[in-house]
């Protein structure tokens, strides 16, 4: 019963830490750069593009098709970065709780931190 006890208070502990590394990422942005980090996209943390900056040189430099192109790559590295943001903080966060980070559990904590992210997030996936 003691150890019952014990692990209940971890998985307590675990949402409690869950929540407040999910508010705290949940507010910043991530940015890709792209042709030579003259292209800038930034996204928030769920991924919703905020902000597209292209350097002039850029603009005179590239054909549209390699514009188009390179303000692709920049979101979708930008995309990356706010993912392997979260992937890591749900990794931190599961480790300093003192849960195990199976795949299985790792997998039911990124629904549940996409859910109350966002009401959408599950849409997404």
């Amino acid at each position: 019963m003691r150890e019952l006890r014990a692990r209940m208070e971890r998985l307590a502990a675990a949402a409690a830490l869950m929540d407040e590394l999910a508010t705290e990422w949940s507010t910043r942005e991530y940015a890709g750069r792209a042709d030579e980090g003259r292209i800038t996209a930034t996204v928030d943390a769920v991924g919703t593009l905020r902000a597209v900056d292209i350097h002039p040189l850029s603009m005179r430099r590239l054909d549209s098709r390699a514009l188009a192109e390179a303000v692709l790559k920049a979101v979708r590295r930008a995309e990356a970065a706010a993912e392997a943001a979260k992937e890591e903080m749900l990794r931190g966060g599961l480790e300093a709780a003192g849960v195990p980070h199976v795949a299985g559990l790792l997998g039911d904590a990124r629904r549940t931190f996409d859910e109350r992210v966002s009401p959408e997030g599950a849409d997404r996936l």
